[in-house]
């Protein structure tokens, strides 16, 4: 009966099941087989480079003999984002040769891919043999003629590296390349803003639409090389902040002008994932500012603040954000540095008043006393 389904209820089946089991389903009978080599069980492959490349004949390069030429999405990624040290340095080196190998494997089937993932590559620079794997990657994009999206979400290279592969994808498919992520591809200490060659690859990326980055990859001339590149084309620009910026740089009003002049329908974003105020003796009047921030910034899951609050209610306004579930903190630590007796009965009092409702949030909620051993929770 299984062999008589007609075939696009097979591969609609087969679509739900990971390679292994579905290169070992086309060894059950011939239908199944034929029902195997369907384009569209292939157009979408996700490979793990530590998992689905080991072993002497690795399953995933197996798979992209028979089928490489079906292959439009490619994600290639690790199974952990991170180095376990028991591994040694010639496994490591395997594992990425077997990366290489596989790239070259696809690269001779004359695999077009439209997008391309090179997500979550956040341990790379530890590994053994990375050069051959990245130097892979950049030749195979070299020859990706219709490629329309790449994706270097936390790859966390080097400038040099990551120029090397955006170089690539320029070259062979810059007037194709309509979505680009470069959030967390770059080392922060690294970050490229007037590096000379990611100005010029950004000014050739003619038919870009959609780009994701971080804040220290912008500068004034990166928004003028943009202005230059994609007028009218740029509808997307997602500027991430995930740490405070060393350079402590801004942008220029006119850069943006120029920008917004050029790319009329352009939409601005931005995430804030992580603030430090570190604003010892600070004159300033904060406290509305510090509650601005938390209520326009909902994604905000980390802030640190430093600095002198004006009026203690602004730590119980802060409580009723996150109570009210404006706010997705997990941890809140209160560590005044001096209380006095009618600031100790306010915390008391805000303490009392939102440590159950805390707790029933799963919320790791507590003030401290510096002028004793408890803590008030």
């Amino acid at each position: 009966m299984w062999d008589q389904l007609p075939e696009l209820i097979l591969t609609e089946i087969f679509r739900h099941l990971n390679s292994r089991d579905r290169a070992n389903l086309g060894e059950v009978c011939k239908s199944w087989k034929h029902a195997m080599s369907s384009p569209i069980l292939w157009r979408s492959v996700t490979v793990l480079i530590d998992r689905d490349l080991r072993g002497e004949l690795p399953l995933a390069k197996e798979l992209a003999v028979k089928y490489g030429q079906y292959m439009r999405r490619l994600e290639l990624a690790w199974s952990r984002p991170y180095v376990i040290p028991r591994e040694t340095r010639f496994a490591r080196n395997i594992q990425s040769e077997a990366g290489a190998d596989f790239l070259n494997v696809i690269r001779t089937k004359d695999v077009q891919l439209k997008e391309l993932i090179l997500a979550d590559w956040v341990f790379s620079c530890k590994w053994g043999n990375r050069g051959k794997l990245l130097c892979a990657v950049a030749n195979f994009l070299g020859y990706q003629h219709n490629l329309e999206t790449l994706n270097l979400l936390n790859a966390n290279l080097g400038v040099s590296d990551v120029l090397r592969i955006l170089g690539s994808a320029v070259r062979a498919s810059g007037n194709r390349l309509e979505s680009l992520d470069l959030r967390g591809a770059f080392r922060e200490w690294q970050a490229p803003h007037s590096n000379p060659r990611y100005l010029r690859l950004l000014g050739r990326l003619r038919a870009l639409a959609t780009l994701k980055l971080d804040y220290p990859a912008l500068s004034d001339s990166a928004l003028h090389a943009l202005a230059s590149a994609v007028p009218l084309a740029l509808r997307t620009l997602h500027i991430s902040v995930r740490d405070s910026d060393s350079r402590q740089h801004t942008i220029a009003n006119t850069a943006w002008h120029e920008l917004a002049v050029a790319c009329p329908k352009l939409t601005v974003s931005y995430t804030i994932a992580e603030v430090m105020l570190q604003l010892r003796n600070n004159r300033e009047l904060l406290d509305d500012l510090l509650v601005s921030l938390l209520v326009r910034c909902k994604q905000l899951t980390q802030l640190q603040y430093d600095g002198v609050l004006r009026s203690l209610d602004t730590l119980r306004d802060i409580c009723e954000l996150q109570t009210a579930s404006k706010t997705c903190f997990q941890r809140i630590h209160v560590k005044p540095r001096n209380v006095s007796s009618h600031n100790r009965a306010i915390l008391d009092d805000i303490g009392y008043q939102y440590d159950h409702k805390m707790v029933q949030q799963g919320v790791d909620f507590c003030i401290e006393d510096p002028a004793s051993v408890l803590i008030f929770h």
